[in-house]
């Protein structure tokens, strides 16, 4: 949910000089001139959901105004995107320590950037898909190389002139679980009467290909639903070639994945026989326990996203 505007927002600077009051974060200059930025972190938590704030920056030719988001206190790592950097004029890009900043998305010109004018910015994150809006309009829709190591979000500015951030807010939403698996019985029962509800108690909407009713390539819409989702589940008790793409596909996004294959009937690729697979039965006595399986695999992926 959405901060309320009364609650105050607590914040902790971790680099740069910076001032907190009246619901404003303003970046007053670096610490030194070698690194001219600043970044500050805010005691709201998110992972999948919408980043706001407005900004206004001095000299926008010269500086950056983003949200920081994924940032993962034991390594330093994180996300940033918003206004200004690496010369243009709208930036996504990741911090690693020890190698620096990266641009994995850049748009526009800085010289259609207006000074001293309130400039509201929105991030959405849904899994590995990141779109920022500027005054309403979209200007960056880009992907995030793997899934966030953390869930800090906060603010980063660069340069030498003074920035302001009012109106920062979050606003979470449900993670979503990606199923992948073969459209035939048993296997669309299994999706309705056993890893829809699981999750469903869990606080994960969980939907397959099936569930996407849009013209397209369908394909398409497969590869962007589980870049899109915390969760991949597979069902790969079936040899089907789709489903072994599909899941190749999440495993090289790094995704966080849960196998389930029927124990009387799977015959694993030999790829596969690494991986940790939920084994059932397809039987009334094989429900509970499988649904306590997968319960118990769905709240330990989740911890993390806690």
């Amino acid at each position: 949910m959405a901060r309320k505007a009364k609650t105050p927002l607590r914040w902790a600077p971790i680099v740069g000089r910076w001032s907190f009051q009246e619901g404003t974060a303003k970046y007053l200059g670096p610490e030194e001139q070698r690194d001219p930025f600043g970044l500050a972190l805010s005691a709201d938590r998110l992972r999948q959901g919408t980043l706001e704030v407005a900004v206004r920056l001095d000299h926008p030719a010269e500086g950056s105004a983003r949200v920081v988001f994924g940032y993962d206190s034991s390594s330093g790592n994180y996300f940033s995107v918003g206004i200004g950097g690496y010369g243009r004029a709208y930036v996504l890009d990741e911090f690693v320590r020890g190698r620096g900043w990266g641009g994995l998305a850049l748009q526009g010109s800085t010289g259609n950037i207006q000074k001293a004018e309130d400039m509201s910015l929105r991030a959405d994150l849904r899994g590995q898909r990141v779109r920022l809006t500027v005054d309403d309009v979209t200007v960056i829709e880009g992907n995030l190389p793997h899934p966030l190591l953390g869930d800090q979000v906060g603010v980063f500015a660069w340069g030498l002139a003074p920035v302001a951030f009012t109106r920062f807010a979050t606003n979470a939403s449900s993670p979503r679980a990606f199923v992948i698996m073969q459209f035939t019985e048993p296997f669309n029962s299994f999706f309705q009467h056993v890893i829809q509800p699981v999750a469903k108690r869990l606080g994960l909407e969980a939907h397959r290909a099936s569930d996407v009713y849009k013209p397209g390539i369908i394909l398409d819409d497969i590869l962007r639903d589980i870049l899109e989702s915390e969760v991949i589940i597979a069902e790969i008790t079936a040899s089907n070639p789709n489903v072994f793409y599909e899941l190749g596909y999440a495993h090289a996004l790094g995704k966080q994945t849960i196998l389930l294959a029927d124990r009387a009937s799977v015959q694993l690729p030999f790829d596969i026989r690494g991986y940790r697979v939920i084994f059932y039965e397809n039987t009334i006595k094989g429900k509970p326990e499988v649904e306590s399986e997968l319960a118990a695999h769905l709240k330990n992926i989740m911890t993390g996203f806690e």
